[in-house]
């Protein structure tokens, strides 16, 4: 077995791992925070730069990130028509919706396209997981808003409404940045220095530690068997729909094999951690979100992931 397949295993599993263990010894939070910052503006944003950096446009390219649309809001059809009455508190419903919509694209999904394509897979998957950042914003979080003020009428959240302007301006967006800096380079023919991509092969596993351990530090496994059972309407959704709808309507646009894979990787790509902060942004059920985001992500793991290697491969 290829050691290119494990590394996945070994680049979202181990750091989990060790920011649990952080936690238990006491690390302290803000370290943590600083680690996050470093990761999203500073080595994220070279990643980036330099994935895009080697892309070449097309009109095929432009299917990626609009892909985004049926990605996130097909779950959310299915959960107003089959699933919303599965939980009867808004703020069980409000977790649900979002845990099935938001998929972990530009850190999974991405490292799994890497491993499969290189940094031209790398480069495809952020075309699809930047979009979702709008869709976090403009859609997601003033759900999430509604359905808490749907259990708590009394309670309007008043000073936590959140400036959409403000969260778009913030320097947690300059990876979307880099994606214009990377095509503007490649557009303009700038050579790109081999060092570059030997730098890049480096720090993509990096990034990935750097996103993960933090949220290993914020994991709860306790809370993951109270509702693994009563969540299991994600799995055919995430795993068998999405994938399956998505190859479907790519099909139609693209013929680029490993532009396919990828659009199929990042459609059936786990619930996101964002599912758990935005439970906690607006007290929603965190426990509901975590249990999703370790169940689907095992399963991704284990499943999705290997059938999509050896169907490449």
């Amino acid at each position: 077995m290829s050691s290119r397949f494990l590394i996945v295993f070994a680049d979202i599993l181990l750091p989990l791992a060790l920011g649990m263990g952080l936690r238990k010894w006491g690390l302290s939070r803000e370290i943590l925070r600083l680690v996050i910052k470093a990761n999203v503006v500073v080595v994220a944003t070279f990643l980036s730069v330099v994935s895009f950096w080697s892309v070449h446009v097309t009109r095929e390219l432009l299917w990626l990130p609009v892909s985004i649309i049926p990605i996130c809001f097909l779950p959310v059809l299915v959960f107003y028509l089959f699933e919303k009455k599965r939980f009867t508190s808004p703020l069980d419903q409000g977790s649900y919706m979002i845990s099935m919509m938001l998929g972990n694209i530009g850190t999974l999904a991405g490292l799994c396209a890497y491993v499969l394509y290189g940094e031209r897979g790398f480069a495809y998957v952020q075309l699809i997981a930047v979009p979702q950042i709008l869709v976090i914003v403009l859609y997601c979080f003033p759900m999430a808003q509604r359905f808490y003020e749907s259990a708590h009428p009394e309670d309007r959240l008043g000073g936590k409404k959140t400036s959409i302007l403000r969260l778009l301006l913030m320097p947690n967006q300059l990876p979307a940045v880099g994606v214009a800096v990377g095509l503007l380079l490649a557009g303009c023919h700038v050579e790109r220095p081999q060092a570059v991509g030997i730098l890049f092969t480096i720090l993509i596993h990096f990034s990935a530690w750097m996103g993960m351990v933090p949220v290993g530090y914020d994991l709860h496994l306790d809370c993951v068997g109270k509702y693994a059972m009563k969540l299991w309407p994600i799995f055919p959704v995430k795993f068998l729909l999405l994938p399956a709808v998505l190859y479907g309507l790519t099909i139609l646009f693209v013929s680029d094999p490993a532009m396919v894979t990828c659009v199929v990787l990042a459609a059936g790509a786990p619930t996101a951690i964002f599912a758990v902060a935005s439970a906690q942004l607006y007290g929603l059920n965190v426990d509901l979100a975590e249990s999703s985001f370790v169940t689907t992500t095992l399963a991704f793991l284990f499943v999705l992931y290997p059938l999509v290697y050896w169907w490449v491969k």
